[in-house]
């Protein structure tokens, strides 16, 4: 059982990496571990302790709780539409570029 959900968590651990344009050094650096460490968090092989779930929240301002369980604890201020991770960053940067274009105009 411990095995499943520190895969299900290393997925979610790879989902945020990505969104944040991350490798694995990057993020072993970030959490104070080697990359290889942190691959195996990924894969589930080994589980994520308090240290870094902190770690992750104050240098990320990644929600402990959709870390762990996958929902997260925020409430939505944008209509009450939830967006998954990447569509929250394609559609910041939609956002980003249209203000790019209207400053130049």
């Amino acid at each position: 059982m411990v095995y499943v959900e520190n895969e299900i968590i290393g997925r979610r651990l790879r989902r945020i990496r990505l969104d944040f344009g991350y490798d694995y050094f990057e993020m072993g650096e970030l959490l104070e571990i080697s990359d290889g460490h942190y691959r195996k968090l990924e894969r589930g092989i080994y589980g994520i302790d308090v240290k870094k779930i902190l770690l992750m929240y104050t240098r990320l301002g990644v929600d402990p709780l959709y870390l762990l369980t996958g929902k997260s604890n925020r409430e939505e201020e944008d209509c009450g539409i939830t967006y998954e991770p990447e569509d929250k960053n394609a559609l910041v940067c939609e956002l980003l570029d249209y203000c790019k274009t209207k400053l130049k105009d």
